[in-house]
């Protein structure tokens, strides 16, 4: 990895140049690793979800929103205790922390992680929780970073 930090590779995805931690190979969508990262968390966090005694759909069995955008999230937790809704539904998403090399996302060379976080957190409730409260379910993104760091709305349900 460090002679692709040291030529100064772009990724396939046209955004970024790889760097010498190769963290954002495991959250671009044009590599295999991101896919690899989401289900295996979407995965473990439905494995907790169960092991709290919770009834749990996980991907494609997972209730869509309502019929105008019918976006789907990857866990669903049935019967979940929380006030005005029936169900709660999160939908994971990975971010790299290392992404000052980043042709898009940066802000005068430097980044602030959590301002990404909230940006996509807010890009996700967005698309998602509107259409799912109409269902009596609850949404929460499933943000973390590659590094470990966990979204607030997410840590708070684990």
């Amino acid at each position: 990895m460090r002679a692709h930090a040291v030529a100064r590779t772009q990724c396939a995805c046209q955004t970024f140049v790889l760097d010498q931690y190769g963290d954002h190979v495991l959250c671009c969508k044009e590599h295999t690793g991101a896919i690899a990262g989401h289900d295996r968390i979407m995965n473990v966090s439905a494995q907790l979800a169960r092991k709290s005694v919770l009834r749990v759909r996980v991907n494609r069995k997972v209730a869509t929103t309502v019929a105008d955008n019918n976006k789907q999230g990857d866990v669903q937790a049935m019967e979940f205790d929380m006030p005005g809704c029936d169900d709660l539904v999160w939908n994971v998403f990975l971010v790299c922390d290392r992404i000052g090399s980043s042709m898009q996302h940066s802000l005068n060379g430097k980044l602030q992680l959590g301002d990404y976080f909230n940006a996509r957190a807010r890009s996700k409730i967005r698309r998602y929780r509107r259409g799912y409260v109409v269902k009596n379910i609850a949404f929460t993104p499933a943000i973390l970073s590659v590094a470990g760091k966990i979204h607030p709305e997410f840590l708070h349900l684990l």
